[in-house]
């Protein structure tokens, strides 16, 4: 999977733009998956690796090929107020997570699940029909929110639905990232 990671400033002004792709392997065992961004002005380039065995994810990152020790998802990636628990959904795979309550979200009848996150939580609404993520709300512990992540349109790519276009939205900085997949490739095993 391909995309491109952009930073937009209050006045839409680019402030940065980076290469994503994703290598997803959900049917393996345990499941993994590798993702790398790439900043070509500056020459950066990040990985990150996640397994989800049973017992939960264990994490691999380094920065230009050096490992770095102590990983946090939560780490922004490269200034971009988009985590590296953004990117990956790893919040999805969490054994914390709780049910609040009924809710509508783009017409579509959804539960809000919380997920811990640092000192505060983030709000996902789940569809109630097909198990999509329609949308989050990270918050603070004083309820005041952090970001918005949105999905904003899903394609089909070699039969299987994805999502294409995303907005994390930080309303306190009056910024914007979008992440855009251009192209999604099945490979099989």
């Amino acid at each position: 999977m391909n995309g491109v990671l952009k930073e937009w400033a209050k006045n839409d002004f680019l402030k940065k733009e980076l290469t994503v792709e994703m290598d997803l392997n959900w049917g393996a065992d345990p499941a993994n998956a590798t993702y790398r961004i790439r900043d070509e002005k500056t020459g950066l380039f990040q990985t990150l690796e996640i397994q989800w065995p049973a017992g939960g994810p264990s994490y691999d990152y380094s920065e230009n090929g050096k490992d770095i020790a102590g990983f946090d998802p939560n780490k922004e990636i490269a200034g971009t107020g988009v985590t590296w628990a953004d990117l990956s959904f790893s919040f999805l795979w969490t054994h914390q997570a709780e049910t609040l309550r009924a809710d509508k979200k783009l017409g579509r009848d959804c539960w809000v699940v919380a997920v811990p996150r640092g000192t505060g939580r983030l709000l996902l609404w789940v569809e109630k029909e097909t198990g999509r993520v329609f949308g989050a709300k990270e918050e603070a512990a004083d309820g005041k929110m952090i970001k918005e992540i949105k999905v904003v349109s899903v394609k089909e790519f070699d039969k299987l639905w994805m999502v294409k276009d995303l907005d994390i939205v930080r309303p306190s900085e009056g910024g914007r990232t979008v992440l855009r997949i251009e192209n999604v490739e099945a490979v099989e095993p």
